[in-house]
């Protein structure tokens, strides 16, 4: 009998370790053909070393000093290190590692990263499109600089998974707190530096429909474009300001937002100040709206609170009949 057993544990150890080494064979060749695909199209793919540990219950890739760059979108991603790991018997399940540093390029903006901590668990589909079937991310005291400024957070958590039976369509949900803005931007929003130094809480809760599933293609050939967004709940508390944002809008092939949404707000006059400061809302129609707004709060409840219904039209924002400005068309690069 201990013959038997120590066949059959020798047997499957053999058979183990065979699906180990054929794992590794696969994810490295995998990458390396991947990089090639892409460089074919004309990307920018480097590392210096690909690496695949763990034996015997992991798969742990490592790539060092990647560099991507699409020059058709214009984004560009370098870090010194990028992990991947993932149980062996849970290959579509991998756990995503960033280092303290990297760096984000895009046709308009270079940014500099860094945090304590960056981790995202992905959950893909078992086909080889490798659809995104939910996934996480955690961010602790997050830095993003740019040329002369810097915003940060303390905390930043974001989820995303497929809503119900609609195969298009994600919930979303989002919370950054302790958002500390750049030192410029801070001074344009609040000129008088009443406000607190930082965002105490941005979260959002809604569903974000697109034309096509996110997947590796959605890297590779096409980014996926919106097609409709139903906010449940946006809510936004800075001091002693508190804005709370419900929408359900549309967007078209050029990315113009059709829809309506609801602010309700507190302290709203500022609010209103805030935006025009910001650029979002022009000085010809600023008393315009301040009156407007004014004889709604009067009859709404707190001077105040506001409850403020909008629509868009094809992207442009309005107040009844008032026109508030246009938003910029919704389209991912």
């Amino acid at each position: 009998m201990f013959r038997v057993t120590l066949f059959i544990c020798t047997l499957f150890a053999i058979l183990y370790s065979g699906y180990w080494v054929v794992g590794w064979v696969a994810l490295t060749k995998g990458a390396e053909t991947w990089a090639d695909d892409r460089r074919a199209e004309g990307w920018q793919v480097e590392w210096s070393d690909l690496s695949v540990q763990g034996f015997p219950s992991r798969f742990d890739t490592t790539l060092t000093e990647p560099l991507l760059t699409d020059p058709e979108t214009g984004w560009s991603w370098q870090a010194p290190f990028f992990q991947l790991l993932a149980l062996s018997y849970k290959p579509h399940h991998l756990i995503a590692v960033w280092p303290n540093t990297h760096s984000l390029a895009t046709p308009y903006q270079r940014y500099a990263i860094a945090h304590d901590s960056a981790k995202a668990s992905l959950v893909f589909s078992n086909g080889t499109d490798l659809r995104i079937d939910r996934a996480t991310l955690v961010v602790d005291a997050l830095k993003v600089a740019t040329s002369g400024s810097q915003f940060s957070t303390g905390t930043l958590n974001f989820a995303i998974r497929p809503t119900g039976e609609a195969p298009l369509s994600y919930d979303i949900g989002m919370t950054v707190r302790n958002l500390a803005l750049a030192s410029d931007l801070k001074r344009q929003l609040d000129p008088a530096g009443i406000l607190p130094a930082a965002v105490d809480t941005l979260s959002l809760n809604a569903a974000l429909g697109f034309d096509a599933p996110w997947d590796r293609f959605a890297l590779e050939t096409r980014r996926p474009q919106p097609t409709s967004l139903q906010i449940a709940s946006a809510k936004a508390s800075w001091g002693g300001l508190d804005l709370r944002i419900a929408a359900d809008l549309t967007f078209d092939a050029a990315g113009l937002a059709n829809g309506d949404i609801t602010v309700k707000a507190t302290n709203w006059r500022e609010i209103v100040a805030l935006s025009h400061n910001a650029g979002l809302l022009p000085t010809a129609f600023l008393p315009m709206v301040e009156n407007a707004l004014g004889s709604m709060a009067g009859l709404s409840g707190p001077a105040n609170t506001l409850d403020i219904p909008l629509k868009l039209r094809q992207g442009t924002l309005s107040l009844g009949l008032i026109p508030l400005g246009s938003l910029p068309p919704f389209r991912l690069r």
